[in-house]
């Protein structure tokens, strides 16, 4: 008996329509987490009441028909207390949906009053009241799944991942650690900076309860947290660019973030207002290309830097102020200008958030018309005699290969030294092509700048 392609669909679809096993479609994908409200690492209490938080990346920008989201179904881990009245609210991209909570055993129903049928590709944020087991587990799972109009099952459940953008949980899994919070830290101890700077130093010591996983610090109102450091062993850090006044620091351990400690005692200080220059910035470097100057440099150590300026003679080159990054170690800033013949001297100054400034770090550009320094002496230590600098600009207006040729009095050719078309100079070593030094005496330069070229002579003195 023949049956044609759309009999057999049909018959495919009563079929699987009788059972409750998945229908697979790929069209839409998704992925999903759970975080509870006030910890970000998946770990809660025994016996506490939380607030757990999944948030659903679905995309349905390829949705066939059949795939409208009607039922978001959450599959509950053992211990985990849930009801109808449990759900606090389903988000849509900022925008609440309409639900009706069905709590079949151990899965909670999210019905849609009006089904999603559109093609975007949206996160979803669905937030429960919930309260959990009392007995600890290293790895409760719960699983999500979405189901269309016909409450068939689309696509598998969905995949754990970073479907909020920030880095927490980012799985479908909690952790259950005993409600015993840690004891009180001791030793607690509040300084402020000696040198001037308007920052303090805060140290303690370490818990010694093996849960512990770090630690909040506060600062006036211990509603408030200031910090939150991780690691069991952590037992100091600095409060940087405190406001001017007196101010009140305590500290709490915690083995979840919804498990901490009771406050330590309090550290009472007075700040006073900075005073502290920052330290200078490190390995100024200038480059020029044609007529752009680009200064390169490692950021200054100091913590409370806000801004660099870029000064030219001691006075502000034009946007020369860039705003600190601490994700950042190395600035460049580059800028259009010719420099004139002469000695130009660029620097860079850190400011700090009051205006205090650092000592200026220094780099001084030589731009002359003939060959500098002359006489020149390979062997010195001084940077600044020991090799010889040719200017692009001995010959003016024109523009193409940039070499040097450099011949004894016997016109016999010494060194050739070539560069690109943006090079300003060219500098030789007293070397010759073996790259050996070469005898005391005057020697003979071809400047060469495309077809153009001017000659004179160099004094190389070892």
């Amino acid at each position: 008996m023949f049956i044609n392609y759309r009999t057999l669909k049909l018959i495919f679809f009563v079929i699987i329509g009788c059972f409750s096993e998945l229908v697979i479609w790929a069209a839409v994908t998704s992925m999903g987490e759970i975080n509870a409200r006030g910890d970000d690492r998946g770990i809660v209490p025994t016996s506490s009441n939380v607030e757990l938080i999944f948030t659903l990346n679905i995309d349905r920008s390829r949705a066939e028909p059949g795939e409208e989201i009607k039922t978001i179904e959450i599959t509950i881990p053992l211990g985990f207390t849930i009801g109808v009245n449990d759900v606090i609210s389903v988000m849509r991209e900022q925008t609440e949906l309409d639900v009706r909570p069905e709590v079949v055993g151990s899965i909670l129903r999210i019905v849609l009053v009006k089904e999603i049928g559109d093609f975007s590709s949206s996160l979803y944020q669905v937030v429960l009241r919930s309260k959990t087991p009392d007995a600890i587990t290293q790895t409760a799972k719960f699983k999500v799944i979405l189901r269309n109009l016909q409450d068939i099952a689309i696509g598998e459940y969905i995949k754990p991942g970073n479907a909020d953008g920030r880095p927490n949980n980012n799985d479908f899994s909690l952790q259950i650690i005993p409600n015993i919070p840690p004891d009180p830290i001791i030793n607690f101890e509040a300084k402020v900076d000696d040198n001037g700077e308007n920052d303090v130093y805060l140290s303690w010591r370490p818990s010694k309860d093996q849960d512990v996983t770090g630690y909040f610090i506060y600062r006036g109102a211990e509603e408030e947290i200031l910090m939150t450091l991780n690691g069991r062993e952590t037992k100091q850090t600095i409060d940087i660019n405190v406001p001017i006044g007196s101010h009140r620091y305590s500290i709490r351990a915690f083995k979840s973030q919804l498990l901490k400690s009771m406050a330590s005692q309090s550290q009472v200080i007075t700040v006073s207002v900075d005073t502290a220059e920052p330290l200078p910035i490190i390995n100024l470097t200038i480059q020029t290309f044609g007529e752009t100057v680009k200064l390169i440099w490692v950021s200054s150590p100091s913590r409370d830097v806000k801004k660099y300026q870029i000064l030219r003679d001691e006075i502000l080159v034009p946007d020369g102020e860039i705003l600190a990054d601490s994700k950042k170690k190395e600035y460049e800033f580059d800028y259009q200008y010719r420099l004139p013949k002469g000695i130009t001297i660029y620097s860079v100054l850190a400011l700090d958030e009051v205006g205090n400034k650092s000592k200026s770090t220094t780099q001084t550009i030589r731009i002359f018309e003939k060959p500098y320094p002359n006489p020149f002496t390979p062997l010195s230590d001084n940077p600044d005699f020991n090799k010889i600098s040719f200017p692009k600009r001995a010959l003016k207006d024109v523009e193409g290969q940039f070499s040097v040729s450099i011949f004894n009095l016997n016109g016999t050719l010494v060194r050739t030294l070539t560069a690109d078309a943006l090079a300003t100079k060219l500098e030789w070593d007293g070397k010759n092509e073996a790259g050996s030094i070469v005898e005391s005496g005057i020697y003979v330069y071809q400047v060469k700048v495309g077809d153009v070229f001017s000659t004179g002579t160099v004094v190389l003195a070892k």
